[in-house]
C-alpha cells in the first residue's frame, strides 16, 4: 500500500491517495482556486479510483468531490450527520472565500462502523470538536483524521458547531484506545505525524489528557 498527498487550495488542504494494486481512495478532495482541478487529479492518471473519502463538510475538504466523480464515477462516502453541508456554502463556509461550493455527487452516508471498500478495510470513528459531526478513518494503523489532530496543534474548534470540551474528550478517548497502536497521523493540514509524538510534544493534546 502507497499513501501520498497534495497540498491545494484555498486553505492549504492536504488531499490523501490510498493506494494498492492500482485501486486509489481519494480523501478529502480539495481543488486550487479558480476551481481548478489539475493538480488534484494529475497523481490519478491512469489509476482506478474506488471511492472518495470525507472527514467533515467543510468546503475545503469537500471541493474536489464533483471533480472526482466526474472523471471516475466513484462512491463518495461521508458521515450521515454532515451531508447537509455539501448544498449549503453558508454552512461549509465557502462563503467567507471568493468561491462558493454546492456539491452535486450523490453521497453514500455512513455511521460508526467498518467499512469495506475493495481490499481497503476502514475503521469509522467520531472525533468531533472542529465541527460535531467530524469523523476519522482507520485503517490499519494509518489514520486520516482531517481537522482533528495537527503537529503540534489541533483543529480550530471557534467556528459553528465546534467544541473545545467535545474535542478534548475525543483527544482522551482517541489516545486512550490507539495510545499502544504505533497510529500514523495523515491530518487535513501540516506534516503527517505519529500519536505519540503528538503526545509528547503537542500542547493541546497534554493539556486534554492532564
Amino acid at each position: 500500500m502507497k499513501i501520498t498527498y497534495r497540498t491545494l487550495g484555498f486553505a492549504a488542504t492536504n488531499t490523501y491517495y490510498i493506494e494498492k494494486d492500482n485501486e486509489v481512495i481519494v480523501v478529502d478532495p480539495c481543488l486550487d482556486p479558480n476551481r481548478d482541478a489539475t493538480r488534484l487529479l494529475q497523481p490519478l492518471k491512469g489509476k482506478e479510483v474506488i471511492a472518495v473519502l470525507i472527514t467533515h463538510g467543510h468546503f475545503d475538504h469537500i471541493s474536489g468531490i464533483d471533480a472526482v466523480v466526474d472523471k471516475f464515477n466513484c462512491p463518495v462516502y461521508m458521515y450521515h450527520e454532515e451531508i447537509h453541508y455539501l448544498k449549503n456554502p453558508r454552512v461549509n463556509l465557502s462563503n467567507q472565500i471568493p468561491e462558493e461550493y454546492i456539491i452535486e455527487a450523490e453521497v453514500t452516508p455512513i455511521h460508526l462502523e467498518p467499512l469495506n471498500i475493495g481490499s481497503f478495510d476502514f475503521d469509522v470513528i467520531k472525533t468531533p470538536g472542529h465541527t460535531s459531526g467530524s469523523i476519522s478513518y482507520v485503517l490499519d494503523n494509518h489514520v486520516f483524521d482531517g481537522d482533528f489532530i495537527f503537529e503540534e496543534s489541533v483543529g480550530r474548534t471557534d467556528l459553528p458547531t465546534g467544541s473545545m470540551n467535545a474535542l478534548n474528550e475525543a483527544i482522551r478517548e482517541f489516545v486512550d484506545t490507539y495510545k499502544d497502536d504505533m497510529i500514523i497521523l495523515y491530518p487535513g493540514h501540516g506534516n503527517t505525524t505519529t500519536l505519540d509524538e503528538e503526545i509528547k510534544r503537542n500542547y493541546y493534546v497534554k493539556q486534554a489528557l492532564k
